[in-house]
């Protein structure tokens, strides 16, 4: 019964916490060009643990964390219409906290060569899955089916994150990296939050 609440609960605030996550972002990205606002880039206006909290480093981390939270509640948004593509995906992602586990073990109990970069590359099944979802949202009638776009550009500034960073070893500084991020989030937030709030007023959403 609380599993099945909360399932609804994470299905019906995906929109709201995909949008604070890229507002998380968004602070983090122009957070170094105002150094003064608000002060919450310099630590010593804070006191104790407000200081790390509201730093610009956790902030980033919040939103880039939070939205491999959110995602898992579009799973039932897409079984009805698309079950085979909604399961893929599921799938892939739930491989994440698997890899992430295994590879956290590597670590702690001895290096092992072929398992070193598990945990780096833990969320890869996770970013692909998104992808399935995104393309899973394109069957679905009305204007929600729009999701599937910042669906598949989070997927892809993951997947040429980590192309990048193999190939070189590190990524540009050029590269729009959190710009990127940020944009996806809030326009995947925007439309599943307008979706959910149209849907709960009592007029056809699409979704």
């Amino acid at each position: 019964m609380i599993r099945l609440e909360l399932r609804k609960l994470l299905e019906e605030k995906t929109g709201a916490l995909l949008l604070i996550a890229g507002g998380l972002l968004i602070v983090h990205v122009v957070g170094p060009s105002f150094p003064d606002f608000v002060g919450f880039t310099d630590p010593e206006r804070l006191p104790g643990w407000t200081s790390f909290v509201f730093s610009a480093a956790s902030v980033g981390l919040i939103g880039r964390a939070l939205p491999f939270v959110a995602l898992v509640g579009l799973y039932h948004r897409l079984t009805a219409e698309t079950p085979r593509l909604a399961v893929v995906g599921g799938a892939l992602m739930a491989l994440t906290p698997i890899l992430y586990l295994v590879g956290l073990l590597t670590i702690l109990i001895g290096p092992v060569p072929k398992l070193l970069y598990l945990l780096w590359l833990s969320p890869l099944p996770y970013v692909v899955g998104t992808a399935f979802f995104g393309l899973a949202f394109f069957w679905k009638d009305g204007s929600v089916r729009f999701v599937g776009v910042p669906l598949l550009l989070f997927s892809g500034r993951w997947t040429l994150l980590y192309a990048i960073g193999l190939k070189t070893g590190d990524v540009p500084g050029w590269f729009p990296s959190g710009e990127l991020l940020a944009v996806s989030l809030v326009t995947m937030g925007y439309l599943l939050y307008t979706s959910s709030t149209t849907r709960d007023s009592g007029a056809p959403a699409g979704s």
